[in-house]
């Protein structure tokens, strides 16, 4: 092959995929923003391109980098490095804030290009240009000099081969685009002449294949079919010159355009015209005549007899299948994991378009699964002599195969069925070219490449089609005789059409065992795989053979990957999981993506299907060691111990530094939004912490004692006491007394949340009791400030400022002027219910100074006590504007608490100023959010809406209100505000 290559032994790949080489070295370019930073300035070499230049190029114009020039230099820094590897760093000149590339245009493979093809035209400059015959005029070889011409075309094939693949293949921006499209231009204009040269010049059957390649890939280059057309009729195959011509009219019409090129070689092609013939061309071997057999192949399998569901993909399928007039060879390609039901999907729909295709259905199994796939070769083999081709004729060459492939089927309505394909490699030499013919492919990867499908993702079936599936094989009376066990056995199966099969296959040769029997059996995920097989079918084999076509790191992030019970991950947890960089871990993921063996059921979030998660977990069970585990769960670990501190960083305004192994977050809303969409994970590294004594209990609490910081609706605060109870049990089983005690503070506070104020005083005096020394006054100060707002919530006010005062003297100490603050703010409001207004007031002001010094939650939180505090006190306009303030950062933070809190209060304000309607809208307002919060705050604004309504003359309303408040206060058996109700409740008008 002609390459491109320099003094220094240093050359770029532009025709292809991105690739340099040094002295024989391939150079790492990196990921595909900074290889096309290099191209961009190799397909300039020795010019000067600035910054905005670059990044005009190379950046997504909707969606630029905050820093476009810090990234360009990044760029050229870890670039400028690589080349300093080969002692090439000087290369790579920065100027004036722009770059240069300082290498000769000879390293480049698109300079080679250009050279031999423009050697190639002043080869062609002293004769004929090539394929003129085809417009008219003397013979091609009519006395011409046929050594210049030949020169010409092995000088264009050697242009050719310096392509290998799409030019810049995968690297984004505006100027990859424009290049690629550029130089796929070049490399068209350079194969037509080179074909024309073929044509005129006589190739034997290669010239063909190029051909047909050609006209497939570039279906509305004409002067591509007029080639090919002339070469048919020169080759002695007039049926198949006037094949493509019938077929290229039909395509062109179809889409409103002429085809003047064609029509006139047909018209001389139907006049034997003599000067179509050329010199330098062989003679054609002649073929003897005769009606060729039209076979009519039926190779699909058979249909299964009871398929069920899939109505949405069967009608789309057949829509797409059914077209009376595709402007092209339709391809539907239907992808999903083993099992999944795609080869009864395709053989199902073939069957029901049977008539669409009279000239047959071809099938093949492509073995795509299998370690050693089908070779295409032999497919087209058993296609071609189904399609009535003998063996003798059938051409060792797979190109050549494929080319009378194409020639066998043009013009016939033919379904052909390629299942279980491995790639797009496989299935592209199987592909016609006729528009009359359709294909439908079944894989279990993504064919992305493969061009002009239309992709078909099959997931598992819904509940009620795998439950209709299931009734199907074991009687519709056994599954209504006993619905759960039905239901929880298509569950156990994860809707899997091939598992649900099995399991019903098992039904139905024991019609006396009990659904109940297999429910129970198949409970255990251990043994589940085990119970889902018969003679005839098991699931584990299925699974088995995409797990073997794994490369070793694609299988170990598959193991590693299904251990956490979370129902998805982020590419940066997996990145911590597995231990890789970032960006090779997106490209692991989206492998195993196209693999159809991770689900990504939105943008940076990857899942399991139900049983290849049970399947990932036993082969981890087997390969991987218990230590390697534990360390992968250890990384897993301080990643969401490093994000959660961030996030309570940025939502506090904490001036602790950040982690930098953690990400970051830019506001208070992203570190909350953060907190919340990674709760499920955080709960299955905390079970996990729990089970493996090889992961730090110590971190473990830290990740609660952030979670408790930020997250403060129900759902929440009952997940976290949860794991705060376990983590605390382990805890005190290992010894680890830090850990217990901080593990109880969590628990306690989070009990106070759920109004669970005996329980919650209980944690928190047992966390006391560990709190001794001067390591542990921090945690104290914290007991100590929830051990107060518990006495609050039970009105023993007293014993709420006690607690408060020596929480708020600890911080002090510390100085720790935002949780001193906040203490105050709860102290404050307990000295307004002892009636020390004046107190309560100038501790309220205190609180707001301490934690308002920067926007945070810290902020929001002191406003509200002191919005509270000055309702108390009577100043009500003061207490409004807080509250009204604070309402709107609580809903923008995401704290359904406190923004349901803020709102109740709202509305006792405009109550205490004798707005009675405005009270009701507020109270109104906030019921929703009070009820997910806690019954506690449900009962207080139930109260507030009762009495506001009481004074707006509607007492029925009224009652119903209150008698609710009054169910609440029982529950929690707060009597003092239980005895309050009663008495409103007397005091309504009968």
């Amino acid at each position: 092959m002609e390459t491109a290559a320099t003094d220094q032994g240093l050359r770029f790949r532009l025709l292809g995929p991105l690739a340099g080489w040094a002295g024989g070295q391939r150079l790492e370019l990196g990921r595909r923003q900074q290889q096309a930073f290099l191209a961009m300035l190799a397909a300039a070499p020795g010019r000067v391109l600035t910054a905005a230049q670059l990044g005009d190029g190379i950046f997504d114009g909707d969606n630029p980098p905050g820093n476009p020039r810090s990234v360009l230099a990044t760029h050229a820094y870890r670039l400028r490095r690589e080349l300093r590897n080969h002692a090439l760093g000087h290369l790579l000149v920065t100027v004036d804030g722009g770059y240069r590339l300082d290498v000769p245009a000879e390293a480049l493979d698109s300079v080679a290009f250009d050279r031999l093809v423009a050697r190639a035209g002043e080869a062609l400059a002293g004769g004929e240009p090539a394929g003129e015959a085809l417009a008219g005029g003397e013979p091609a070889g009519g006395g011409r000099d046929g050594g210049g011409r030949a020169g010409a075309r092995d000088l264009l094939a050697r242009a050719l081969a310096l392509y290998e693949g799409e030019p810049l293949a995968g690297l984004p921006g505006r100027h990859a685009e424009e290049l690629r499209r550029h130089l796929g231009e070049r490399r068209i204009d350079a194969l037509e002449t080179k074909l024309g040269l073929d044509v005129e010049l006589g190739s034997g059957p290669s010239c063909l294949v190029e051909l047909d390649q050609a006209v497939f890939a570039h279906p509305f280059r004409e002067r591509f079919r007029a080639l090919l057309m002339l070469e048919y009729h020169l080759s002695g195959r007039p049926e198949e010159a006037r094949a493509v011509y019938e077929d290229a009219r039909r395509l062109y019409l179809d889409e409103g355009l002429t085809c003047a090129e064609l029509d006139a070689l047909h018209r001389r092609i139907r006049r034997a015209d003599p000067t179509l013939a050329t010199a330098a061309r062989p003679a054609p071997e002649t073929r003897p005549s005769g009606p060729a057999p039209t076979p009519v192949p039926e190779q699909l399998p058979a249909g299964i007899p009871d398929f069920t569901g899939r109505q949405a993909d069967v009608a789309r399928l057949r829509a797409a299948l059914s077209d009376p007039e595709p402007g092209a060879v339709v391809i539907s390609a239907i992808n999903g994991l083993g099992g999944v039901g795609k080869t009864g999907l395709a053989v199902h729909v073939g069957h029901a378009l049977r008539a669409r295709f009279p000239d047959g259905r071809l099938h093949v199994d492509l073995r795509g699964a299998e370690a050693v796939p089908l070779d295409p070769a032999e497919a087209l083999a058993g296609f071609l002599t189904a399609l009535g081709v003998a063996d003798r004729d059938i051409p060792a060459d797979l190109a050549e195969r494929a080319a009378l492939y194409r020639t066998a089927v043009t013009g016939r309505r033919l379904l052909i069925l390629l299942d279980n394909a491995a790639g797009p490699e496989q299935v592209a030499p199987l592909l016609p070219g006729s528009r009359t013919c359709a294909v439908l492919v079944t894989s279990r990867a993504w064919l992305s490449t493969l061009p002009g499908a239309r992709h078909l993702p099959l997931d598992a079936m819904t509940a009620d089609e795998a439950l209709d599936l299931l009734a199907a094989i074991v009687g519709r009376p056994r599954i209504e005789a006993e619905p759960e066990a039905a239901a929880t056995i298509v569950t156990a199966c994860g809707r899997l059409p091939l598992a649900v099969r099995v399991a019903g296959s098992r039904l139905a040769a024991d019609p006396g065992q009990p659904l109940a029997e297999l429910a129970a059996s198949l409970a255990d995920e251990r043994t589940r795989l085990g119970e889902l097989a018969t003679e005839q079918a098991s699931v584990e084999p299925v699974l088995a053979l995409s797990y073997a076509r794994l490369t070793a790191e694609q299988a170990r992030a598959l193991r590693l990957l299904a251990l956490p019970d979370a129902p998805d991950l982020r590419s940066a947890d997996a990145a911590a999981l597995l231990d890789r960089d970032p960006a090779e871990t997106r490209d692991l993921l989206e492998a195993l993506v196209d693999l159809n063996l991770l689900q990504s059921p939105a943008a940076d979030r990857y899942g399991f299907h139900d049983l290849l998660r049970v399947f990932a977990r036993q082969r981890s069970a087997h390969q991987d060691t218990p230590s390697s585990v534990t360390a992968a769960f250890a990384r897993l670990l301080g990643f969401c111990v490093a994000g959660a501190r961030n996030a309570e960083r940025t939502a506090h305004r904490d001036r602790a530094p950040e982690s930098p192994t953690g990400p970051r977050f830019s506001s208070i809303e992203e570190a909350s939004a953060w907190m919340r969409d990674r709760t499920a994970l955080h709960r299955a590294v905390v079970h996990r912490a729990c089970e493996d004594g090889g992961l730090p209990l110590a971190d473990t609490v830290d990740l609660l004692d952030t979670m408790s910081s930020i997250l403060f609706g129900r759902g929440y605060v009952t997940t976290v006491a949860d794991l705060a109870g376990r983590v605390a049990a382990a805890a005190s089983a290992r010894g680890e007394r830090d850990a217990e005690a901080l593990a109880r503070s969590v628990r306690g506070g989070m009990l106070w949340h759920a109004n669970s104020y005996p329980q919650a005083g209980r944690e928190l005096r047992a966390c006391l009791a560990l709190c001794d020394g001067d390591d542990r006054l921090p945690l104290r100060a914290d007991t100590l400030k929830l051990l107060g707002a518990n006495a609050r919530a039970l009105r023993d006010h007293r014993a709420a400022v006690a607690c408060l005062e020596e929480a708020a003297a600890i911080f002090r100490r510390l100085a720790d002027e935002s949780a001193e603050g906040l203490v105050l703010g709860e102290l404050a409001f307990n000295q307004a219910q002892l009636g020390l207004l004046s107190e309560a007031r100038a501790t309220a002001e205190r609180c707001a100074g301490l934690t308002g010094r920067h926007l945070s939650i810290s902020e929001s939180v002191g406003r509200y006590y002191l919005a509270r505090v000055l309702h108390l006190c009577g100043d009500l306009d003061p207490a409004l504007a807080q509250a009204q303030y604070v309402l709107e950062r609580f809903r923008a933070f995401g704290m359904l608490a406190f923004e349901a809190a803020t709102g109740s209060l709202i509305a006792r304000i405009h109550l205490s100023a004798g707005r009675a309607r405005p009270a009701v809208r507020a109270a109104e307002e906030s019921l929703p959010q009070a009820r997910q919060v806690g019954a506690l705050l449900e009962g207080t604004l139930l109260r507030t809406l009762g009495e506001a309504l009481t004074r707006l003359h509607h007492p029925d309303r009224a009652r119903i209100s209150l008698q609710q408040a009054l169910t609440h206060f029982r529950h929690l058996e707060l009597t003092a505000d239980a005895t309050e109700i009663e008495h409103l409740l007397r005091e309504i008008p009968q």
